[in-house]
């Protein structure tokens, strides 16, 4: 093979190579200064100020960091307000006295953790029925939980006609919860009218802990 003495690469190639690799001039100042870049082209009247461009670069980069570092502090931030109000909602649900009370307090305090517009429960039984809860059929109820699990995420349009009959033009995204009960289930609906509320990759941690603690207290009753 002929040795390669820089007579065969032609400006094509090295146009080509620069292309590829556009921080080539950014990494490597000194040549860029031995080169004797011209400061102003004269065919478009644009300045060449290579140095004030990887100034403007790095500090573009590391605003990007920061608004990522910003985003990552407020999520953390955020987990750990949910997790105080799911703290004192605990509290509450197993310092409530009877099963209606239980289930005032598991509408109100989840509407207001999750910021849902509606909330609403059903029993799969109708022994453990009350005033401000619903009756629905086990076998429809167990359709949405599968493989053991106790939230259901996949926005599944049936759903919302059967969990929330008078709002199905305003229910846009919605969570199922299943707490298991002797001989019963109970199953909380919660809705919202954006789309992106609850979504299928959602995170559950917390809330299933809640439903728990739910389970805990009405199989005390």
């Amino acid at each position: 093979m002929p040795k390669n003495d820089g007579k065969n690469i032609s400006e094509e190639n090295i146009i080509n190579y620069l292309k590829k690799n556009k921080n080539f001039f950014i990494n490597n100042p000194d040549l860029a200064k031995s080169l004797n870049f011209p400061l102003k082209d004269r065919s478009f009247d644009k300045v060449i100020d290579l140095e004030a461009y990887r100034y403007k670069k790095i500090s573009r980069e590391n605003i990007d960091l920061q608004n990522q570092i910003t985003e990552i502090l407020l999520a953390g931030k955020s987990h750990i307000l949910s997790q105080k109000r799911i703290l004192k909602s605990s509290i509450r649900i197993l310092n409530t006295k009877t099963l209606v009370k239980l289930i005032d307090v598991i509408v109100l305090d989840l509407k207001n953790i999750l910021g849902c517009k509606s909330v609403n429960c059903f029993f799969t039984n109708k022994d453990k029925l009350t005033i401000n809860s619903s009756l629905i059929d086990n076998r429809i109820a167990n359709s949405y939980f599968r493989d053991g699990k106790k939230t259901y995420l996949n926005q599944n349009p049936k759903g919302v006609m059967i969990f929330f009959p008078n709002q199905s033009r305003t229910i846009k995204s919605y969570i199922l919860l299943k707490a298991e009960i002797n001989q019963s289930n109970l199953i909380i609906a919660m809705g919202s009218n954006l789309s992106s509320k609850f979504t299928p990759d959602q995170q559950v941690d917390l809330i299933e802990y809640l439903t728990k603690i739910i389970e805990i207290k009405i199989n005390n009753f």
